[in-house]
């Protein structure tokens, strides 16, 4: 039996939520719900505060923050996978237990236990409330049969009890891509946030992330930038624009998400190609009467023996005040 302990599902919404970096808004206006079944994309260009969104909503802010990020129920977990650049000095299995949260709620968990020691015969009730929690939050996590459930999970993706042994910086790309994967396979956290998890997975490794994806039904939120992979697993798109510092929502999957976005481009289009040919319009008129003015002005001062009529009727208009 699963030690992983799943409460009340979770669900995550963003209100008005926005980021900045000083001076430079990234987007703004973000207004989500990501409840149980849900599985967002999230798509825009490098800069545009995608993993800073991510990394919010982890409870992590990398970034001046606007708006609320709120958890239903308030104690749920996020975790944040994302691929690491630099490999740490830990075995797989180390690494494991600290991607899932597994290892820190364990530690927490001593440090409470050794509270509790100091506290022992003084009645404590702060640090036995402080133990409980970190226990749940231990057993929430899969803490209790991480050690039976990984190898498993890691055999059944081709790591072996030797490989979970060894040193992550040993790995070659594609086992430290499984060992990632395995990461999120074993995660008891109560919302999902992968940051690009397909990458260096070879098809099988695909294919077992789509159907755990499928078959889940945590809120997760996606960066990839893998079309064929989003066209498969995401229910809704979230789209930041960096150009416009805004940030759109896009029911339905990501074929739709394509659909809809070109539609509003069109739109956008027709509607700037008709602002212009209004304003053209607008532009021509006024140089026609611009022209007829000039014109009068012309034929006038012929009339007048090459003066203009206004000046004259003002020079006389002032002679007459002075006499």
């Amino acid at each position: 039996m699963s030690g992983v302990v799943f409460r009340l599902m979770a669900t995550i919404e963003f209100r008005g939520v926005g980021a900045a970096y000083g001076p430079r808004t990234l987007f703004a206006g973000l207004d989500l719900v990501l409840a149980p079944g849900d599985v967002a994309g999230l798509s825009g260009p490098n800069g545009a505060g995608k993993s800073t969104l991510l990394a919010a909503a982890a409870g992590e802010p990398a970034a001046e923050m606007d708006g609320e990020i709120v958890l239903s129920p308030p104690d749920a977990t996020v975790g944040l996978l994302e691929q690491e650049v630099e490999r740490r000095d830990e075995t797989v299995a180390e690494f494991v237990a600290r991607r899932t949260g597994v290892a820190g709620a364990l530690a927490e968990m001593d440090a409470c236990a050794e509270a509790m020691a100091d506290c022992a015969g003084s009645a404590d009730d702060a640090a036995a409330d402080a133990y409980s929690a970190a226990l749940e939050r231990w057993l929430a996590l899969g803490g209790a049969d991480l050690d039976e459930r990984l190898p498993k999970v890691a055999a059944d993706l081709g790591l072996d009890d030797a490989v979970l042994g060894l040193p992550m910086t040993a790995l070659s790309g594609g086992q430290a891509a499984r060992a990632n994967l395995a990461v999120i396979l074993l995660a008891g956290h109560d919302v999902l946030l992968l940051d690009e998890p397909t990458n260096d997975l070879d098809h099988d490794g695909l294919a077992r992330l789509e159907g755990f994806i499928a078959a889940e039904r945590r809120p997760m939120f996606i960066v990839s930038h893998d079309r064929e992979f989003l066209s498969r697993t995401i229910t809704r798109m979230v789209e930041l624009d960096a150009a416009q510092r805004q940030i759109t929502v896009f029911d339905g999957g990501y074929d739709a998400f394509l659909a809809e976005r070109e539609l509003r481009r069109r739109r956008a289009r027709e509607e700037y190609e008709e602002y212009e040919g209004a304003v053209g319009k607008l532009r021509d008129r006024l140089q026609t009467q611009k022209t007829w003015l000039d014109k009068g002005t012309r034929n006038a001062m012929r009339a007048h023996g090459g003066k203009n009529p206004e000046k004259d009727k003002h020079i006389r208009h002032r002679a007459g005040q002075r006499s």
